[in-house]
Parts: C-alpha cells; sequence; structure tokens
C-alpha cells in the first residue's frame, strides 16, 4: 500500500483549505486509512479543530501531524506513506517554500476557489506557480474545486464560466456551496457528514467520491530531486 497524497493549496487565505481538507478525511476514514498534515503554521486551523475533535470523541478515526518546513514534510511523508490510504495536507495561506514542497509530493492538487473576482486574482498567479512544479513532478494533477457557490447567481456563474474558458486547468464537476453548516460543525470539531445538514454531507460524499475516483487512477509520486527542482522550492 502506498499513499495517495492529496495536498490543498491556495495562494490566500479564507478559501476554506483546512474545513474541506477536514471534511475529506472524516469522509475517506470511513473507509480508509487518513493521515492530515498540517502545514500552516502558526495558525494551525486543522491543528485546531483536531484538537476539539479529539475531546469530543475517543476514537477519532484519524491521525494528525503538523510539518513547518520542507524537510519536515518530506521526511513525514517518507515515513508515512507506506502506512495509510489517503494522506490529506493542508497548507499556508500563502506561498511558501513548503507549499511548493507540497506539490513536488502530491498526486492531487486540490486549489478550493470560490466563484469571486477577488480570488481570481491570486488565483491566476498560483496557477503559474502550479504549471512550475509540473515540471518536477511529472505525476502530479491538479483540478479545481469550487468551493462557497451561490447557487443561480448570475456572478458565480459568470466566474466559473470565464475561469473554464481561460484556465488551463480543469475543475471537478462536484461544487459546494455556501451553507453555514460547513462552518458550524468545523468550529465544532466535526464534519459535515455527522452535522444535521444533509445537503451538505451529499455535496461532500460526491466531492469525496470523485476525488477518490482522480486519485486513485494517477502513478505513484516520483518527484525530481535535481538542483533545479530543490531550487524551485526554495524560491518559486
Amino acid at each position: 500500500m502506498t499513499a495517495k497524497i492529496i495536498s490543498v493549496a491556495q495562494a490566500k487565505g479564507g478559501v476554506g483549505k483546512s474545513t474541506m481538507c477536514a471534511n475529506l478525511a472524516v469522509t475517506f476514514s470511513q473507509s480508509s486509512k487518513v493521515l492530515m498534515v498540517d502545514c500552516d503554521p502558526p495558525q494551525h486551523s486543522l491543528s485546531a479543530w483536531f484538537k476539539v475533535r479529539s475531546d469530543l470523541y475517543e476514537d477519532t478515526g484519524l491521525v494528525l501531524e503538523q510539518a513547518a518546513t520542507p524537510a519536515q514534510l518530506n521526511s513525514l511523508i517518507d515515513k508515512s506513506k507506506e502506512t495509510y490510504d489517503y494522506i490529506l495536507i493542508d497548507g499556508a495561506p500563502h506561498v511558501n517554500a513548503t507549499v511548493r514542497a507540497m506539490m513536488l509530493v502530491s498526486n492531487l492538487v486540490l486549489v478550493p476557489l470560490a466563484p469571486s473576482s477577488v480570488e481570481i486574482w491570486s488565483f491566476n498567479t498560483f496557477e503559474e506557480l502550479i504549471h512550475k512544479a509540473e515540471k518536477f513532478n511529472k505525476s502530479m494533477k491538479t483540478k479545481i474545486c469550487w468551493n462557497r457557490v451561490r447557487r443561480r447567481v448570475r456572478s458565480s456563474e459568470e466566474v466559473i464560466s470565464s475561469v473554464a474558458k481561460d484556465s488551463k486547468l480543469t475543475a471537478l464537476k462536484n461544487q459546494l456551496t455556501f451553507r453555514v453548516a460547513y462552518m458550524d460543525s468545523f468550529a465544532e470539531g466535526c464534519s459535515v457528514y455527522e452535522w444535521t445538514d444533509p445537503v451538505a454531507s451529499a455535496e461532500v460524499w460526491s466531492l469525496s467520491s470523485a476525488i477518490k475516483r482522480v486519485v486513485n487512477k494517477l502513478e505513484p509520486v516520483n518527484p525530481s530531486k535535481s538542483a533545479a527542482a530543490l531550487e524551485f522550492v526554495k524560491k518559486g
């Protein structure tokens, strides 16, 4: 067994990375061994969620580790990849060396994106970084995951359509809508699967299934360890 490694990454904060990571981890853990890696110091939102969860449940069904540097991340992946089915990595709310290192060890990079013009500004720069990373990790696949989508709102539909037209990246068909349940459940150390919103629960189950279908087809990661790859991690 070699773990499939999924990074949740973006160039800005407040896009729902940690919430998405937590919900996917809980859903995956229903049938698989899951390791979560929090690479977001000093905020550590995922770690805070896990602590609340640990106080609620004797067995959380999950394992969480922290990695603040590329060296810590690479060491953790090396020692864990034969133990778990899935490793979910939560990145910092900005681009740093650890976020770039995440890309080089991942089978799949998920980019949470809300359909607003403001978020697209940072996304365009982040996409350039992703294409640089692809040169050093030939196995890496990247998918946009539309998050906090407001249904039947024209501006949202226009942004989604614009990104589909202009970006070289493709989006998962499965979207997460703007629902209070995502924020409330996260604050209580839960996932929406364990909450009181069946629509949100169904959204996450559908998204998780779609991600599994994508990632389970991907080849094992064999990232470059060249001087150029190391320089990319350091400086981008």
